[in-house]
C-alpha cells in the first residue's frame, strides 16, 4: 500500500480568518514530525502565503518535501471565467518558482477541492503533469479532456480521519492501494482558541456551533494522531510517497 499525506499551505480558514498562525506554528510542528520519520510529503502552497511567509516555504523545500500549486489567495476558481483562472494559476506557478528554485512545480490542487470544469487544458497549457483536486473517480470524465495528458490524483473524502479516529474509518480508508490524504497546517493549531480570539462574532458562532470539522480534534490531538498513524503505517511496511513519484 502507499501513502501519500499532502498538505494545503494557505492562511488560517480563508474566507474567516485572515492570520498565518498555521504557517507560522502548525506548519514547523508537522516538519518535525515528518523529519523524525524520514516522510517526505506533497505541499499545495497558495501564492499569499509564499509571498508573505517565503522563508516557510523555502524551508519545505530544504527538507525535501514536493512543492505544487494551490491558487494565488485560495480562490473559488470553479466560478471564474477560463482567463482568469489560468492567470491565477499562472502567478501562482510563477511565484512558487522564483521561490523555490530547485523545485520543478508540476502538481496542482483547487481551493476547497472545487475545479473549473476546464481545469485540465489550463494546466496543460501551463505545462503542469497532474492535478489533485476531485475526489471520486465517477466525476473525472465532468473535467477531463482526451487531449490533455493531465493525471489525476484522487484525495481521499477520509482525510478527517486523523480527527477523527473512529475504527470505522480507519477501515474504510485501508481498503486501497494508494490512499492519498490531506491536511491543513492550522489542523495542527487549536483552532477553536484561534476562531474565538480572531474571527467575528458572527463567524465564531457559526463556525463554534456548526462547523465542527474547522476546529474538533485540532492541535495536539491532530499532531498524536499523525505521529501514530505514521508509526502503525510504518510497522505494516507500507510506503510514503510524494505525488510526483506517481507520475507515469
Amino acid at each position: 500500500m502507499k501513502i501519500a499525506l499532502t498538505f494545503d499551505i494557505e492562511r488560517d480558514l480563508p474566507n474567516v480568518l485572515d492570520t498565518y498562525f498555521g504557517v507560522e506554528i502548525g506548519l514547523l510542528k508537522i516538519l518535525d514530525i515528518l523529519d523524525n520519520f524520514n516522510v517526505k510529503g506533497t505541499f499545495f502552497c497558495t501564492g499569499n502565503v509564499v509571498e508573505h511567509l517565503p522563508e516557510y516555504i523555502r524551508l519545505i523545500e530544504q527538507k525535501g518535501h514536493e512543492i505544487a500549486c494551490h491558487g494565488l489567495y485560495h480562490e473559488r476558481l470553479n466560478q471564474l471565467d477560463f482567463i482568469k483562472c489560468q492567470d491565477i494559476i499562472y502567478q501562482n506557478k510563477k511565484v512558487l518558482e522564483e521561490t523555490c528554485q530547485n523545485s520543478e512545480i508540476i502538481g496542482f490542487r483547487a481551493p476547497y477541492l472545487k475545479p473549473p470544469k476546464f481545469l485540465f487544458e489550463i494546466l496543460s497549457n501551463l505545462g503542469f503533469r497532474y492535478d489533485s483536486s476531485i475526489g471520486s473517480p465517477k466525476k473525472l470524465s465532468h473535467y477531463q479532456r482526451d487531449s490533455n495528458k493531465i493525471q489525476e490524483f484522487h484525495p481521499s473524502k477520509y482525510s478527517i480521519y486523523l480527527r477523527l479516529p473512529y475504527p470505522f474509518l480507519k477501515r474504510k480508508i485501508f481498503k486501497t492501494d494508494l490512499l492519498i490524504l490531506y491536511f491543513h497546517p492550522y489542523e495542527a493549531i487549536n483552532m477553536k482558541n484561534l476562531i474565538r480570539k480572531h474571527a467575528s462574532k458572527f463567524e465564531t458562532v457559526k463556525n463554534i456551533l456548526f462547523r465542527l470539522d474547522r476546529w474538533l480534534h485540532t492541535g495536539d490531538t491532530f499532531l498524536e494522531t499523525l505521529r501514530g498513524f505514521i508509526v502503525e503505517s510504518l510497522v505494516k511496511k507500507w510506503e510514503f510517497i510524494t505525488l510526483r513519484q506517481l507520475i507515469a
